[in-house]
């Protein structure tokens, strides 16, 4: 019996591939996101923006974002999460190498709404395929490393994507992650299995039957509704609002209000993204060791999670109050950082509500609901900076907006949401049933 919990508590050569694949499907994914804020002042300056008509470019990214995410997860488990990644990824590719054509707003709103649906599946498809082979003692730490893809790759690509817009113009950055993009598929479609669910119902070592795929579909409805799932997804709206942020206007603000020469700025751009990737590794791998020793969702991923959001509440507030360009950096990196905390937490969180035959539904509602906060955070933070006294009033006001966002979402999560828990066989299978 331990020698079988030994070996299934293993990552298998094969997942490893997965993960790699995926990893870099995160990294294209991000770097994609990321160009529209490296390349914001000659765009804007091109076409002639405001600040406001540029959040609106960063909000309507996520107006197809939340649907896609629902149709496509839902899509997903029916044909197999293989097909649809390939085909979403094409997508990315194709609407990459239009946006080299792009000379009016217009133009720019259609392919970033384009792009949005396009990715719009993308993170949840890949914790979904990425939790099919993983134990569910590696979770944690398993899905991270899909994860960090995102902040490695705007961390990985901005140097080199800052280059290219500086040099050649910014739409040979878009040209050069479409070829990425292009090459990737092939990998995918050259090394990528789909994985095989079980849904046979197992005993425990007591003889107690472990609750079967069927019983755990029916409770789909009452997760979807439940308190504790609205409340998760809420701090990935509290996530996402903060993330887009950091894509879209953090660059702007560093160059226009802290006045970074374009050499420290490709530095500097870089920092919170290397932050995130450490940070996610450290917080995933103490969720995972406490919910090991705990058996406890609670105890492993809740007071984790609510706990590192309202750190990353602080480091907003605080980033806004200090004059020295060092410490703003330091500390709006941090809030980004801890911010973006949900986006392992999160579907970590997921895949203990609902049987493997449902994770692509629910992890597309989650991104769904998330997402949410990518349409509103980029628009707000526009509108401040356009009609606050000064952009750098508007971008402080807007930074401790998100801190406020993340304080009572990150709260509320901390304080409410205690799934009832039920542990059941060889594996450990919980089954939480959320009930308001």
């Amino acid at each position: 019996m331990d020698q079988k919990k030994t070996i299934s508590s293993k990552i298998t050569k094969k997942a490893w591939v997965i993960i790699l694949l995926l990893f870099l499907l995160t990294v294209i994914s991000n770097a994609d996101k990321a160009i529209i804020g490296f390349a914001s002042v000659p765009i804007m300056k091109e076409l002639g923006l405001n600040p406001e008509q540029w959040g609106v470019v960063g909000s309507v990214f996520f107006l197809l974002y939340s649907l896609s995410a629902v149709l496509v997860g839902a899509l997903a488990d029916k044909i197999g999460t293989r097909k649809v990644i390939a085909g979403m990824a094409a997508i990315w590719a194709v609407v990459q190498f239009s946006t080299v054509f792009v000379s009016s707003f217009t133009y720019l709103l259609i392919t970033r709404i384009i792009l949005g649906a396009g990715e719009g599946p993308s993170y949840s498809l890949a914790m979904t395929a990425a939790s099919k082979w993983l134990p569910k003692e590696k979770l944690g730490i398993g899905l991270t490393l899909v994860s960090i893809g995102g902040p490695l790759g705007v961390a990985i690509s901005a140097p080199i994507l800052m280059h290219l817009i500086l040099n050649y113009g910014w739409r040979s950055a878009f040209v050069a992650t479409g070829i990425v993009g292009a090459i990737w598929i092939v990998m995918w479609l050259w090394l990528a299995k789909e994985k095989a669910v079980s849904t046979v119902g197992q005993s425990d070592s007591k003889g107690d039957a472990v609750v079967t795929e069927a019983v755990l579909e029916s409770k789909f409805t009452s997760v979807l509704f439940s308190k504790n799932f609205i409340l998760i997804a809420l701090c990935g709206f509290a996530t996402y609002w903060s993330f887009t942020i950091g894509l879209n206007w953090l660059p702007n603000y560093l160059q226009n209000v802290r006045k970074l020469s374009p050499e420290t700025l490709k530095i500097v751009v870089s920092l919170p993204w290397i932050m995130i990737t450490i940070s996610q590794i450290a917080f995933s791998t103490l969720s995972d060791r406490l919910f090991h020793k705990t058996k406890s969702v609670v105890k492993g991923r809740i007071f984790v999670l609510g706990p590192v959001l309202l750190a990353g509440a602080a480091c907003y507030t605080l980033g806004t109050l200090v004059s020295s360009n060092i410490m703003a950096i330091a500390l709006l990196s941090l809030g980004l950082t801890f911010g973006c905390i949900t986006l392992v937490l999160g579907p970590a969180i997921l895949v203990e509500l609902v049987s493997k035959k449902h994770q692509g539904k629910i992890q597309g509602w989650f991104m769904a609901l998330t997402s949410l906060g990518g349409i509103v955070g980029p628009y707000v933070t526009g509108h401040l900076v356009q009609h606050s006294s000064n952009p750098a009033a508007g971008f402080h006001h807007s930074f401790q907006v998100c801190g406020l966002i993340l304080l009572v979402f990150g709260g509320l999560v901390w304080l409410a949401v205690r799934p009832k828990k039920s542990e059941s066989g060889s594996q450990g299978l919980m089954t939480e049933k959320l009930s308001s």
